[in-house]
């Protein structure tokens, strides 16, 4: 790591009379600043003796830093390469001209310390500031800029700046081509969503050397003119968030391509997108970028896959501890800086996140200091104990969001213009616009919803029936829901014909005995998906059903084991890092889950760079404890009872004391107290230790919640799943 605090960026054109001092003067504000520094003169293809100048310098001072241009390319481009080769944790852009003064560097670097912006800028201070046409000039730009990007600066085309060297590096990142992005470099600050705070500032009239400036300066103000309709467009009409996926494109060609679609399924997919937000609630037709490039992104490597990880994670720990004071305290708390969390390695130095510190901390302390209230969302979920769970997420994570899930959906053969159906509620909780448009979002994507939790007996000849005459390509729901229906269908006089290309399974843990019901039910292929209310979804099988992909271009997902990274094959506690949702960052977060580990080094046989997980193994609080501490898993109910259905259809385990369980049952077609006695009980003791509390309610029906979910083992009881001894699923 560079031990160079502050770097000077000084690009430099004709002003060979100005540098000895300027250095002069920079490297004594080093010393009374006590900072270590650095001073970047760039030779902007000088006529003069500039560059020889430079060089002497580098000699004299091991602070300078020397980078020659070829030719003059312009103010933005030395910024550029200056930032490009600076080392130093915060960089500074001042002109060689002496017009700034070098002291006011200081307290630039002071203010951004102090108050935690983004990018402090100094703005000219009209003390014995000469009253000229250029004078005037530059405030009528200052109030056009202003008026143009919303925006209340009083010196918006400053470009005496100073930020952390990543911000300031996306700060200059541009789309267009400018005559003079120097114009634009407060713009694009407010553009990408950061902070800027201005500060007084000397500007004295030039003294050596002469201003590319004339009086009146027409031709340049034609120029300016055009850059302000490029940047327009791209700052206020067409403003783009995220670019490291995009940047990170540029850098890394992708192994292969998808097929392209035909022109109907082509018309259709970008009607859907531009007409985004009519449809959709806060998306907008940014959505439409995103996918094309996770569609690009899933053929990168491993590899390549892990280092746009680590550049989306530099991104948001930077974001967190510099505008969440939940933790900015904790990371000053263990000594940590942004610096020190650069690679996906380093996460395990900070804490984890667990829903409790959420509730306790989610207003203001979780939520970061410059998210716009207009563009978040309010999450709620009764969680898995019926206690309530409230979360936010902005504009952008819930973008990506939708991208990655029309990507996941491809994976199992759908494509944009197939019909698609639903086991799920449509407009539940929503509010009479909100119905609207997931009804017009539905009709767009030709998807046919199912209520799930309005399914019963006398139903489900009419739910086949609506499947099969609709015919869709794909079929997503609950894995309970779909369990359901598969046994309508196998029992069923007369088969609907039904034959979807395609099934995505959710929301609960999905056994093989349940997937082999529901492939030999429908005909079709089961995706499994694994997602949670938080972040919707996280991880999605492919074709070659070796794992699940976990959606990596969005998150990190860490398994861990005793606080330590799980060995593949061995089952650990699921924590995810989101790397877009930066109104309210969740890192490291205990999501409640429990999935097996794969060996990351291991590429899947479908040639995606996608990181994958194993089975899941369902919730935390699907863990039951038995006499003296045992420990079993949710699933291990289902291995045992999927034998026998003839004694019992249905069952539900709830634990409210340890070493005690009620155990509810509907009772199979072929019931027998003496049998179940003998292959349920005894088996169930023999696990859970013989001390262990078994109270058998038998009922005529264990429901669906209202969202069609059915939980199979339900856990009251605190547990942690890193101080428990949890053992591996019993086969079957």
């Amino acid at each position: 790591m560079s031990s160079v605090e502050l770097s000077v960026v000084v690009p430099c054109y004709n002003e060979a009379g100005n540098l000895p001092e300027l250095v002069a003067r920079l490297l004594s504000v080093f010393g009374k600043r006590k900072v270590k520094g650095e001073i970047v003169l760039v030779n902007d293809g000088s006529r003069d003796e500039t560059g020889a100048v430079i060089e002497s310098l580098a000699k004299t001072h091991p602070e300078v830093v020397p980078v020659h241009h070829e030719k003059n390319r312009g103010l933005a481009a030395g910024w550029d390469s200056g930032v490009a080769k600076a080392v130093g944790t915060y960089v500074c852009l001042i002109d060689a001209d002496l017009q700034y003064q070098p002291e006011d560097v200081a307290r630039l670097h002071r203010e951004l310390l102090h108050t935690r912006v983004d990018m402090v800028q100094g703005y000219r201070s009209s003390i014995g500031r000469q009253r000229d046409s250029r004078y005037h000039l530059s405030k009528g730009l200052n109030t056009l800029l202003n008026t143009l990007f919303g925006m209340r600066l009083r010196d918006n085309k400053s470009g005496f700046v100073i930020a952390r060297r990543e911000t300031l590096a996306d700060i200059l990142h541009r789309r267009m081509t400018y005559a003079y992005f120097q114009t634009f470099i407060a713009v694009s600050a407010h553009a990408k969503g950061y902070s800027i705070r201005e500060i007084e500032t000397v500007f004295e009239t030039r003294l050596v050397g002469q201003s590319f400036i004339p009086s009146f300066p027409m031709r340049l103000i034609v120029r300016v003119l055009a850059d302000l309709v490029k940047g327009f467009v791209e700052f206020r009409l067409a403003p783009k968030q995220e670019s490291l996926v995009a940047d990170f494109l540029k850098r890394h060609t992708p192994a292969r391509a998808d097929d392209e679609l035909s022109w109907p399924r082509r018309l259709r997919r970008a009607v859907y997108f531009r007409t985004m937000p009519l449809h959709a609630w806060l998306l907008t037709r940014r959505t439409e970028l995103y996918y094309r490039e996770l569609k690009r992104s899933q053929w990168l490597s491993l590899a390549e896959m892990r280092l746009l990880q680590e550049e989306k994670l530099r991104r948001l720990i930077r974001h967190a501890y510099h505008h969440v004071g939940y933790y900015r305290e904790r990371m000053d708390a263990l000594g940590l800086g942004p610096e020190d969390i650069k690679t996906l390695d380093d996460l395990a130095k900070l804490p984890l996140l667990s829903k409790a510190d959420v509730r306790e901390n989610l207003h203001f302390d979780l939520l970061s200091d410059n998210h716009d209230n207009d563009r978040i969302l309010r999450i709620a979920t009764s969680g898995s104990t019926g206690e309530p769970f409230v979360c936010y997420a902005d504009q952008h994570q819930l973008e990506i969001r939708l991208a990655s899930t029309l990507r996941a959906m491809e994976w199992a053969g759908w494509k944009f213009g197939d019909r698609q159906a639903r086991l799920w509620h449509q407009t539940l909780g929503m509010s009479p616009s909100q119905v609207a448009r997931e009804r017009l979002d539905a009709w767009l994507l030709r998807r046919l919803f199912v209520p799930a939790f309005e399914m019963s007996e006398g139903a489900m000849a009419a739910f086949l029936g609506r499947l099969a005459s609709f015919k869709p390509v794909l079929i997503d729901g609950y894995a309970e829901s779909f369990n359901y229906l598969a046994g309508h269908l196998g029992s069923a006089k007369s088969r609907p014909d039904l034959k979807p290309r395609g099934i995505i399974s959710s929301a609960q843990a999905l056994p093989e005995e349940s997937r082999r019901i529901i492939e030999e039910a429908f005909g079709a292929r089961v995706f499994d998906k694994y997602g949670s209310r938080e972040f919707s979804g996280i991880a999605y099988e492919c074709d070659a059903h070796e794992g699940h992909h976990v959606m990596a271009e969005s998150y990190v997902v860490e398994i861990l084991k005793d606080g330590r990274r799980a060995a593949p094959g061995e089952v650990g506690e699921v924590v995810i890092t989101d790397l877009n949702n930066l109104c309210l960052p969740f890192i490291r977060y205990r999501v409640g889950d429990l999935a097996e580990a794969m060996d990351e080094t291991k590429p899947c046989p479908c040639g995606r760079g996608l990181p994958r997980v194993g089975r899941i193994e369902g919730r935390v609080q699907s863990l039951v404890i038995g006499a003296h501490g045992r420990v079993m898993p949710g699933t291990f109910f289902s291995h045992l009872f999927k034998d026998y259905d003839y004694l019992v259809r249905q069952y539900q385990v709830v634990q409210e004391e340890r070493g005690a369980i009620v155990l509810k049952v509907v009772k199979g077609s072929r019931f027998a107290p003496d049998l179940f006695e003998r292959e349920i009980l005894t088996v169930l003791r023999q696990y859970l230790g013989e001390e262990t509390r078994i109270d058998v309610q038998f009922v005529d029906l264990i429901p669906l919640v209202r969202t069609g979910k059915r939980q199979a083992v339900i856990s009251k009881l605190s547990l942690d799943f890193q101080k428990l001894q949890y053992p591996e699923s019993p086969k079957a």
